[in-house]
Parts: C-alpha cells; sequence; structure tokens
C-alpha cells in the first residue's frame, strides 16, 4: 500500500436502490431488484473499479426489516440467484462486498413482534441484555455466511435506537452499542476469520454529542474486534477533531469518515433534478483525517446517471489512492475521462465549470438549519419545517437531505428552503443561469455519452424548483 493511499476504499451504497439512475415509487427503503437495478449496479461497479475503490458496502440485498422466523425463506430461490450474480459481478471487479447487517435492529421488527424472549422498550430493536437476542442474530450471520461469498459485514446497531429496559439502562449508549457490536463481531470472526469487519457509528449518540475521553476504553475494546470504524458524521463526528490525534494511536483498528459531505437524495426523486459537485470539499476532510492518522474511509454513492454524483464517484475513488494529489489534476482527469473533449481548451472551461458548480453552491447555501424564515415562504411547506425541526441544526459536515426520505410521491425542494436565504436562492440561480450559458457555448468536441447534455438538464431542474418555492 503507497503511503498516502488508503487501504479500505470503501463505496458505501446504503440501500440496494440508491444507485438505481431512474426513480421508483415503493417504501423506503426500497429492496426490490429487477432489471433496471442490475444494470445500474452493474455500471456502478466498471466505475467504482475504473476509480479505484476495493469494496462496496450495500444493504438491502435480502430484507429491509423483516427477518422471517424460519430465516430462510427471506428470499426466493431467484432472488438468491440475482444475489448471488450481483456479488460475482463485484468480484470480477476487484470489488469486495460488504453485507449490510442490521445487528439488533434492521432486520427483526417480525421476529420482535412475534418473539417476546427478545422484546424489550425499543419495537425496532431486540434488547441488549436477553441472551435469545444473541441467538437470533446469530441465525441470521450463519445464514448469510453459509449462503452467499461475501467478503465482510457493515454492523448497523445504533441508528434505530436501543432498549432502555433496567437491564440495558446501566450501560451509556456508547458503552451499549460497542458490547453488542463487539460480541457480534467476535461471533462472526470465529465463523469467518478472514471477513472485513466494519463498525458505523450512525446514531451511537444524539447528534451534536461527542464521545467523552473516559469512555474511549469502550470502543478501543471494540476496535481489538473489528477492522474498519466509520464515524461517518451524518450530522457531525462523534470524536473531535482535536482529539484524533490522540484517540487514533491507541485504537486497533482502522479509522475513517464518510467524507466529510454527501448527499442522500430520495428515491422517488428524478435522478437529474440536482447538480451538485462537492469533490474539493470531499477532498479537504479528506486530506485532513490523513494527517490526523485515519486510514479508511466510507464513501456515499448515489444514481450515476446524475453527472454531479459520477464525478464526485470518480473524484473521491482517484483522491483515496494518492491522497497528496492536486485536487484540479484530479478533476482534470476525471472530466477527461468520462467527457473525452478533443481539445485541451474544451477540457480546461468544463473543469472550470465543474468548480465553480460546487463553489456557487456553498457560497449560497447555510450549513445550519435556518430559522425565522418569513411566511410568504413558507406557506404550504408546513410538513416541511416539521419534519425540519426533528432534523440537526447541523448539516456540514454530514449529508444533505434533498427532502425527506421517506414518502411516494415526489415533494418539494426542502434543501433549497431550510439552508438558504431568499437572497441565497437568487445569487444561487443567477449564477446557475451564467454556467448554463457557458455550458452552450462549448462546441461540439466532447464524446460524452450525452453527459453534458445531463449537467444542462440537471440545472435546468434546480432552476425551476427555485421558481417554485
Amino acid at each position: 500500500m503507497k503511503e498516502n493511499q488508503f487501504e479500505n476504499r470503501i463505496a458505501f451504497c446504503v440501500w440496494i436502490n440508491d444507485i438505481r439512475n431512474e426513480p421508483i415509487i415503493d417504501s423506503w427503503p426500497s429492496v426490490i431488484i429487477d432489471k433496471r437495478i442490475l444494470d445500474d449496479y452493474k455500471e456502478m461497479m466498471v466505475l467504482l473499479k475504473r476509480a479505484g475503490y476495493n469494496a462496496f458496502d450495500i444493504f438491502g440485498l435480502l430484507t429491509n426489516h423483516n427477518w422471517p422466523l424460519d430465516i430462510k425463506s427471506v428470499i426466493t430461490s431467484e432472488r438468491k440467484h440475482l444475489v448471488e450474480d450481483m456479488i460475482k459481478t463485484a468480484h470480477n471487479n476487484d470489488i469486495k462486498i460488504i453485507y449490510g447487517l442490521g445487528v439488533y435492529s434492521w432486520g427483526f421488527d417480525k421476529i420482535i413482534n412475534e418473539d417476546p424472549e427478545v422484546r424489550g422498550t425499543n419495537p425496532s430493536a431486540m434488547c441488549g441484555s436477553k441472551p435469545k437476542a444473541k441467538e437470533w442474530q446469530e441465525r441470521v450471520i450463519d445464514f448469510v455466511i453459509d449462503n452467499f461469498d461475501i467478503d465482510g459485514f457493515h454492523l448497523e446497531v445504533a441508528d434505530q435506537g436501543r432498549c432502555k429496559c433496567p437491564d440495558c439502562a446501566k450501560e451509556n449508549n456508547v458503552q451499549y452499542y460497542s458490547r453488542i457490536n463487539s460480541q457480534t463481531a467476535q461471533y462472526i470472526k470465529e465463523k469467518s476469520p478472514d471477513s472485513l469487519l466494519l463498525v458505523n457509528t450512525c446514531g451511537y449518540m444524539p447528534w451534536g454529542d461527542f464521545v467523552k475521553e473516559e469512555d474511549f476504553k469502550y470502543l478501543y475494546e471494540m476496535g481489538k474486534h473489528i477492522d474498519v470504524f466509520i464515524d461517518g458524521g451524518n450530522h457531525g463526528l462523534f470524536i473531535r477533531e482535536e482529539d484524533r490525534k490522540k484517540f487514533i494511536p491507541e485504537f486497533e483498528c482502522d479509522y475513517g469518515t464518510s467524507g466529510g459531505f454527501w448527499i442522500y437524495p430520495p428515491q422517488r426523486w428524478d435522478r437529474l433534478r440536482w447538480f451538485i459537485p462537492h469533490m474539493n470539499r470531499n477532498a479537504e476532510h479528506l486530506k485532513k483525517l490523513n494527517n490526523d492518522g485515519g486510514r479508511t474511509c466510507e464513501l456515499y454513492m448515489g444514481p450515476a446517471v446524475n453527472p454531479g454524483t459520477e464525478a464526485n464517484i470518480f473524484f473521491n475513488g482517484l483522491l483515496l489512492s494518492d491522497l497528496e494529489r492536486d485536487n484540479k489534476d484530479i478533476l482534470t482527469e476525471v472530466v477527461g475521462s468520462l467527457y473525452k473533449p478533443k481539445s485541451s481548451g474544451d477540457l480546461g472551461d468544463l473543469v472550470e465549470i465543474f468548480t465553480r458548480a460546487e463553489d456557487v453552491f456553498f457560497n449560497n447555501w447555510s450549513q445550519d438549519r435556518l430559522t425565522g424564515i418569513p411566511k410568504e415562504y413558507s406557506d404550504g411547506l408546513d410538513d416541511i419545517f416539521e419534519w425540519s425541526k426533528k432534523t440537526s441544526e447541523r448539516a456540514f459536515p454530514g449529508e444533505l437531505m434533498l427532502e425527506p426520505i421517506q414518502g411516494n410521491i415526489p415533494g418539494p425542494p426542502v434543501y433549497l428552503v431550510i439552508h438558504m436565504t431568499p437572497e441565497g436562492r437568487m445569487g444561487y440561480k443567477n449564477e446557475l443561469k451564467d454556467i448554463l450559458n457557458d455550458l452552450n457555448k462549448l462546441g461540439n468536441g466532447f464524446d460524452d455519452a450525452g453527459r453534458l447534455n445531463r449537467i444542462k438538464v440537471c440545472i435546468e431542474n434546480t432552476i425551476k424548483d427555485i421558481d417554485s418555492i
């Protein structure tokens, strides 16, 4: 491994249809596998290999909420073959498959409902103090390992909450979640010693809280049993940045993040409804992480048909293979490879357009959720503002929700209301118009498979969304 290269360059799909190149109307998170997602998945594997990723972390291959009581009937024989083919496709592209595993949650709703021996205070999470819960978890692990050629597990224990019965309440969140992750990891390593084990801290603590130094010991103990620890930073990191150089050297596993900023689009939205490159923001975050001793990452994916998303994925993959590379040099390679311009002038102009598109977004938005929005801008958007009150005040570093992920009807552009003032929206709109004009001035010297036109559609749709508010 190169000195300035992350060993585990992990692409995080989250749920299987998050990389889908057309909207899908289905309950979130959709785990439908059809021809559309299979085609998009194959294209994604090729992109990931080109970009230098070496692992693909994915939830929803088998289920989202409900493991059946016999476990094995979770999928049909037809779906089993489809999943096996998907794993094979990844392996053929030198990509490891990390199976997204709900630990005591994300999959156990039916079991909790029907088995009182695992029931605690949370209807979506098994009790962490009951032996039967551990037995159910191990049965699920046995089924996955015995039936699929996976390379590792992403352990997700916290983002559905926890049990707070008298026995469980004796432990604080960091202790509780780390204990359950540790025992789950130890069981997996006994069955499959070569499995790559990753823990993501999503939900470990309330957003805005930090792990206290006296609780580091619980993470250090867990670190003895896993390979990768992702302090995702959905709405802020749980390990203070100023504590990282002290925390990381004592950690036996690799510490990483989710790259500082990402977009989580609703699955029902038009995939060409936004254009938000954020490569330079990711590069700034990841280079600082590397300097602090971080050695891994788990970067969120999305629909690659969106030209901003595609460029973000490609750029970040190349960066992780050499964290000392110049940002503009990487972006030039990305644009040249994807758009195939016939002249250096067109190449330079398009690189500049991607850079400007990133800057005009971040120059006009607020990383904090806005308050005191005038009534004339919130009329008809009551549901949005009610939803926003339940989210963190912070949006950066972390994920940007374009609108709430639940629901089946494509809704209004929440992100343009909650994170932009009226003046910010007008500034963003005017600068997007300038970029659109410059795109139209570019020559026809591109062999880009329709990508330039998709950028134009994305910008036009964003302007329409601004006008709709």
